[in-house]
C-alpha cells in the first residue's frame, strides 16, 4: 500500500515538475501538495514546493516548506538554500 502512494505521488510530483518548468507555479503548488497529502514525509516535495512558493514571493510559505523540510532530512541542501 505504501508503494502506491509513492507512485502516485510521484506522479503528482512529475507533474507538479512540468508545471513548474512551464512557469505556471501555482499550478505546481497544487501538484506538489497532492503529493505531499499521499506521502507527507518526501522532504523533495516541500523543497519543490517552496522554490514555487519562492519564485511567487511568497517568503513565509517557502520559509515553512522548507523547515518542514529540513524535519525530514537536516541534510537537505536545497532546503537551507531556499531559506
Amino acid at each position: 500500500m505504501a508503494s502506491t502512494y509513492l507512485n502516485i505521488s510521484n506522479k503528482f510530483k512529475e507533474e507538479g515538475n512540468k508545471l513548474f518548468m512551464k512557469r505556471n507555479y501555482k499550478e505546481a503548488i497544487e501538484m506538489y501538495t497532492k503529493a505531499l497529502e499521499k506521502t507527507p514525509n518526501q522532504s523533495t516535495y516541500f523543497t519543490n514546493r517552496a522554490l514555487c512558493y519562492f519564485k511567487l514571493q511568497q517568503w513565509s510559505l517557502c520559509i515553512d516548506d522548507c523547515r518542514r523540510a529540513i524535519e525530514i532530512d537536516p541534510h537537505s541542501v536545497k532546503a537551507y538554500f531556499y531559506m
